[in-house]
């Protein structure tokens, strides 16, 4: 049973639903983002996104900076994800191989 105190919450939560759904659809359909919007994008910090920045992302690939703003072109940060992740994939396969490689030198 709900109380009628309660009701005038529904109001509220439709709201704050709608107001997700946006949210949710603009970093969707966005190719730009900005450095909060990427953090959020990719569950990381702002601290962690500005060291991406200096150390692994490159400028005018996987950011631009336009009128004293850095814009991140979301389609690079994606190729740039799933190529890190193919990366350490291949790392992990080829330490494998080197394992295998040197563990059948020891039997011999």
């Amino acid at each position: 049973m709900i109380e009628m105190e309660n009701i005038n919450l529904i109001k509220d939560i439709a709201n704050d639903i709608e107001t997700i759904k946006k949210a949710l659809s603009s970093i969707q359909t966005k190719r730009w983002l900005t450095t909060n919007e990427l953090a959020d994008y990719l569950g990381y910090s702002r601290d962690r996104i500005y060291k991406f920045k200096s150390l692994s992302f490159i400028e005018n690939l996987h950011f631009y900076k336009k009128e004293g703003k850095i814009l991140f072109d979301k389609i690079a940060i994606d190729d740039w994800v799933i190529c890190k992740e193919k990366t350490n994939e291949t790392n992990q396969s080829q330490k494998q191989i080197v394992d295998n490689i040197l563990s059948s030198i020891k039997k011999a």
